[in-house]
């Protein structure tokens, strides 16, 4: 019977209980879609760095800087015979690379790159079957911002200046075999991949690499990993898992967190104000009926009760409203993804991160953001029932 009376008085001023279960929609969703860009965005950043920058463990020469744009060459890291067996031994895959920086100059224009020297092994630890290829991986390789900016395309000649690991300056004319798109922006406005024997002779390194980079079973192992090959490389080399090369990438994350936490807080708010609302007037224009039902032997608990079910089943059907909005859109936005090439093209973004963003929710989430609704609705309905199976009977009845 409370059930049905709660139903009914729920329907008495629709518009005002529709405008309250849509503040409730609407908090659930903002709340759900929030989590799932945040956490999208997170495993984006994490994907990206590993698969494109530094694998699972990456070791740098000692001192070598930490700004993205400079790669000096001045001090290198040989990996010796004993060396390569123990990373062998420890690793899925590892690879050596060489990072510099050489002014890219095609038919009298030029522009500062980003170069890589890679190795064969280099696809096992940076996987590239999402890659776009015009041409041939083949060669030398230049991503598609430097062939826009160049007007560079397949079988055209770029020449590769810069300075040699003993300090001289060299240059060499290199045919293109093809241009790509990793998804990565922190390559795809400026770099250029070159086959590492080649970028040997061009930096005259003898065999040295500027990076070495680990890719392992799982994240798990990393720092293990990590602290073991400090330990061998003491001294030689700075080495870093990829949890501490996305540091300071997570505490902008939190703070996009406590940013979407305000304004769902907000939203919430709003929603509980609108039920407050809604649950009040209707207590103040039915008093005569609450008399009459305590007049007839309907106690003041269950009196509250019933202005407290109107409060649940609000936040109940609100919530389930919004949950269903919410994980509607991460799903979809979750398998197609969100297209942010033209956004980081137009932005200059410099960061590895992914172009294309999935969404991303996890369980915690998709469980607590419904129970915060109906969390939210339930606290917002306590004074208004307070009120309601306060009245005397008597006075009510007369009212």
């Amino acid at each position: 019977m409370i059930l049905h009376l709660a139903a009914r008085n729920l329907t008495r001023h629709r518009w005002r209980s529709v405008l309250s279960l849509l503040a409730i929609v609407l908090g659930v969703a903002s709340l759900l879609i929030g989590q799932g860009f945040l956490g999208g965005m997170t495993e984006n950043l994490l994907r990206s760095q590993i698969d494109m920058v530094s694998g699972h463990v990456v070791a740098r020469p000692a001192g070598y800087p930490t700004t993205q744009a400079n790669h000096p060459v001045d001090t290198l890291l040989s990996v010796s015979d004993e060396d390569r067996a123990w990373l062998t031994a420890r690793a899925e895959a590892w690879t050596g690379r060489l990072l510099f920086s050489p002014t890219a100059i095609v038919r009298g224009e030029s522009l500062r790159v980003r170069a890589i020297g890679v190795g064969p092994e280099d696809a096992a630890v940076f996987p590239r079957k999402d890659w776009k290829v015009d041409g041939s991986l083949d060669g030398v390789v230049v991503s598609r911002g430097v062939a826009r900016l160049l007007d560079v395309r397949v079988g055209d000649e770029v020449i590769l200046q810069g300075r040699t690991h003993p300090g001289a300056m060299n240059a060499v004319s290199f045919p293109v075999a093809g241009v790509v798109s990793t998804g990565n922006a922190w390559f795809d406005g400026f770099g250029v991949f070159v086959p590492l024997a080649e970028a040997d002779a061009l930096l005259a390194a003898d065999g040295k690499v500027s990076h070495v980079a680990i890719r392992l079973d799982s994240r798990g192992g990393a720092d293990a990993t990590r602290d073991a090959l400090a330990d061998r490389w003491a001294g030689v080399a700075d080495v870093r898992s990829w949890g501490d090369e996305t540091t300071d990438m997570m505490r902008l994350q939190a703070i996009r967190q406590k940013a979407l936490g305000f304004l769902v807080g907000a939203i919430l708010l709003m929603a509980a104000s609108g039920i407050a609302n809604t649950i009040l007037m209707a207590a103040w224009e039915r008093v005569r009926e609450i008399g009459t039902l305590a007049a007839l032997g309907m106690t003041r608990v269950q009196v509250l009760h019933l202005f407290l079910l109107e409060g649940v089943v609000l936040g109940a059907v609100g919530s389930a409203l919004g949950a269903m909005l919410g994980l509607g859109v991460v799903g979809w936005y979750g398998t197609h993804g969100i297209d942010l090439t033209d956004a980081m093209e137009k932005g200059g973004a410099n960061l590895p991160v992914s172009a294309t963003l999935y969404l991303a929710v996890s369980p915690f989430w998709a469980v607590a953001a419904p129970l915060v609704g109906v969390a939210i609705a339930v606290l917002s309905s306590i004074y208004p029932a307070r009120v309601a199976s306060s009245l005397p009977p008597a006075e009510a009845v007369r009212s």
